[in-house]
């Protein structure tokens, strides 16, 4: 059942908590309070649909995915953590192919600078398995060299202990304080790496040949410049690949979103049985079955503070503008799934004590990430007799990745984008013959400020 448009009329009574936002974060945890037995309200400012980035979209005979155009092998395995919290998510409907290797491929401009004696090669493949990874990139670059394989070894097994540490970090939101002694390594070893540049960890790794006990101490600032040595400045580039996902550029990402992504796509990657559009759909059905509501159509303006408690939301029709008139709901609870900048910048008081700690620059370093430009492509004919690949495809347009960002965000029209990520989803997902027979698809995605737009 998709959402309704939101409407003063359609508000359930006793509401035990209100949740701002259906994307993924959204929709899990309005999923998971309505299971535990509340009464949940989830609002969604998009007029027609919720889902945020899982959302699907049809135009002109044709149907695009906005933001899941693959997630990890273990999403879709029952025995899997992931897989196990959406089978109870989704009353185990959801189902989900797994992808062949390899899952992703990356293409870089041809390039000159290598080594003497060492191949040539201008494309990688991502395979399952972080072994397999290694191997496959230490055969392209600079074969037989077992040091080098090592030190691929220590930045694999350091995307390890980041997601160890995401887990332990989980653990501390659901156990008892007394308990959170028994995480507090894995936790603490999450913030050490956390507070590193990605750029910073392999010049740690590859330059000076750091363990992971020895940057759990401490990490080098790399220098500035791009990295002289020609081996290691493409296997530094090639293991950047998970910044397409991320979109920040090396030297101002952290390392516990690169690990966290690695980790992530450890085992290979799967895509939704059917319209990515149906885990929103499946997952929010939970809401109503217990009472609550998932409205659509709802901008939330603010959020109703009482003695400095969260008691409410200010709501208007999305489709109304700002003239709209608006109403003022109640609960229990009120969750906020809409980023953290979106709740500093719009939903609190400007006067309140909390944002003003999260502006004060010397509190907080956080800033938003960069975005994404998107072209969704319709083509005309089938998949199959198209050829069209099964794996994505990423071209990145150097190995020096920091040095392509700024020439990039510094002149957009003169300088080609860093990155671009070209999927097909009508490959992945097999019930697209069926639903969509003789029509392909394509989405490429590359980078962008939003300032562009502003």
């Amino acid at each position: 059942i998709r959402a309704s448009r939101f409407s003063p009329d359609k508000i359930p009574s006793k509401l035990d908590t209100i949740v701002i936002g259906s994307g993924s974060g959204g929709s899990a945890c309005s999923n998971i309070l309505a299971q535990s037995g509340q009464r949940v309200l989830l609002l969604e400012q998009h007029q027609e649909r919720t889902g945020g980035c899982t959302h699907t979209f049809r135009l002109e005979g044709c149907e695009w995915d906005t933001g899941l155009h693959y997630t990890s092998e273990g999403m879709g395995l029952p025995t899997h953590r992931a897989g196990a919290l959406l089978k109870f998510m989704s009353k185990g409907k959801q189902d989900w192919k797994r992808l062949d290797d390899p899952y992703d491929q990356i293409y870089f401009p041809r390039d000159d600078n290598v080594a003497e004696g060492k191949p040539n090669f201008h494309d990688y493949e991502f395979n399952s398995g972080l072994e397999n990874v290694t191997s496959s990139l230490i055969d392209r670059v600079d074969p037989g060299n077992k040091e080098l394989k090592k030190k691929c070894e220590v930045w694999m097994e350091l995307a390890t202990v980041v997601n160890k540490g995401f887990t332990a970090l989980g653990w501390t939101r659901v156990l008892p304080s007394f308990l959170h002694f028994m995480l507090r390594k894995q936790v603490n070893q999450l913030y050490k790496l956390a507070s590193y540049s990605v750029r910073d960890v392999q010049y740690a790794i590859f330059n000076r040949g750091y363990s992971i006990e020895d940057l759990l101490k401490d990490c080098p600032k790399a220098p500035e410049g791009p990295e002289p040595d020609p081996v290691l400045r493409r296997v530094k580039g090639v293991l950047n690949h998970p910044i397409g996902d991320y979109a920040v550029q090396p030297r101002v990402a952290t390392f516990a979103a690169q690990g966290i992504t690695m980790a992530h796509y450890a085992e290979g990657a799967a895509y939704t049985v059917g319209p990515t559009q149906n885990l929103s759909i499946r997952m929010s059905s939970m809401v109503r079955e217990m009472g609550g509501d998932v409205l659509c159509d709802a901008t939330v303006e603010k959020i109703v503070l009482e003695n400095g408690r969260a008691v409410g939301v200010l709501v208007r029709n999305t489709s109304a503008g700002k003239d709209g008139p608006l109403t003022e709901i109640r609960a229990h609870n009120v969750v906020c799934a809409t980023s953290v900048f979106n709740l500093h910048h719009k939903l609190l008081p400007k006067d309140h004590p909390v944002v003003k700690e999260f502006f004060d620059p010397k509190k907080r370093t956080i800033t938003e990430s960069n975005g994404h430009v998107f072209l969704f492509c319709k083509i005309k004919g089938d998949a199959r007799e198209l050829s069209l690949p099964t794996h994505n495809l990423w071209y990145f347009n150097s190995y020096d990745i920091d040095e392509a960002f700024d020439k990039y965000y510094a002149d957009p029209v003169n300088n080609r984008p860093p990155t671009c990520y070209i999927g097909f989803p009508c490959t992945k997902d097999p019930t697209w013959p069926q639903r969509l027979p003789g029509i392909s698809n394509c989405i490429l995605i590359s980078d962008g400020l939003y300032d562009w737009f502003a």
